[in-house]
């Protein structure tokens, strides 16, 4: 059965529209998620610099505040990604990276997380191909973009489909173990064709809180 990522980046978005104050964000949050409890594994947070995306998100001290019992993944749309994971390494035990944003000495960064028991992931754009993705022996998620990153609600991308489908034939063939995870457009009516494609889990934010 497929596992839910709960994305809370739809509640930053609310807080500027509305001028609440950090505070009160992080209480909506809070209550949210007690009372959201029952419907998702994984909490979520889209970390953004303001230069792989056009906005900046959640601070660490902000993660901080966000109380869930659930598992943690940082999801980090940044260009500088040893900088922020500096920054965020106590606050989430998945971390996931851009394919489109990693160096050549990324191994090193694997090799650190796993020596800390942390789990990696890499991410892809939808412009990105699945043939780009390196190191699917090394790490434990891929996570597939069904949306471009930065702006939760928008419409998922069908193409995405054939990706998914994609990733599980290599990781069947290399005998792999790697998790599939989709973030982007995902609600209850696409939910199932997701898993039917070989999703683990989903990643909804707009879909999950309404």
């Amino acid at each position: 059965m497929v596992r839910i990522s709960a994305s809370i980046l739809g509640f930053l978005f609310d807080a500027r529209k509305n001028k609440e104050s950090s505070q009160v964000m992080i209480d909506n949050i809070n209550k949210t998620l007690v009372q959201k409890s029952g419907d998702f594994d994984i909490l979520h947070f889209d970390i953004e610099d303001g230069t792989f995306v056009p906005h900046k998100s959640f601070t660490s001290s902000q993660v901080m505040k966000v109380k869930c019992e659930k598992k943690r993944e940082a999801h980090l749309m940044v260009v500088n990604y040893k900088k922020y994971l500096k920054e965020f390494f106590p606050c989430a035990q998945m971390f996931i990276f851009h394919e489109e944003v990693l160096m050549q000495d990324f191994p090193r960064t694997i090799e650190f997380l796993k020596r800390n028991k942390k789990f990696v992931g890499i991410s892809i754009n939808p412009n990105t191909p699945v043939d780009d993705i390196k190191y699917l022996d090394k790490i434990n998620l891929v996570l597939v973009m069904s949306v471009y990153p930065g702006l939760s609600g928008q419409k998922f991308i069908e193409t995405t489909i054939r990706k998914i489908q994609k990733l599980k034939d290599v990781r069947t063939k290399k005998r792999l173990r790697f998790v599939i995870e989709v973030d982007g457009g995902i609600n209850k009516d696409n939910v199932k064709r997701l898993a039917d494609a070989g999703a683990d889990i989903v990643v909804m934010g707009t879909g999950l809180f309404k």
